[in-house]
């Protein structure tokens, strides 16, 4: 048993902040962290999502990257500023895994990880 079907449904906009997008798991009572973990569609939905919502977060002076809600339960998945460099480089390796030649999306990727670390000295 995999992870099943996950939608992306987007679901809320507060002013110029991102729409947070709500990630639909088939089964979520039931699903072990190895499959969660194992999940192509997961780590697809991640690689995605994670750097609109630091950018998202970054540009409104948040604290909190909010990455998608689970399925229509209020809780959400969010990312402390502290982890964003590291969250940000485990996207650019999946994008490199991959294969995906999306150089434009791995160069501001690439640019977001130096600001963060310049501004972290």
């Amino acid at each position: 048993m995999g992870v099943g079907n996950i939608k992306k449904i987007n679901v809320m906009k507060k002013s110029q902040q991102r729409k947070v997008i709500r990630a639909i798991f088939d089964n979520a009572a039931e699903l072990t962290e190895s499959q969660l973990k194992d999940s192509q569609i997961l780590k697809g939905l991640l690689k995605v999502e994670c750097p609109k919502a630091i950018q998202d977060a970054i540009e409104n002076k948040k604290s909190f990257a909010c990455v998608f809600e689970i399925n229509n339960s209020n809780s959400f998945i969010e990312i402390h500023k502290n982890y964003w460099a590291d969250v940000l480089g485990k996207c650019l390796n999946w994008y490199l895994e991959d294969g995906t030649e999306d150089y434009e999306t791995c160069n501001h990727i690439s640019k977001m990880i130096d600001s963060l670390k310049t501004h972290k000295k």
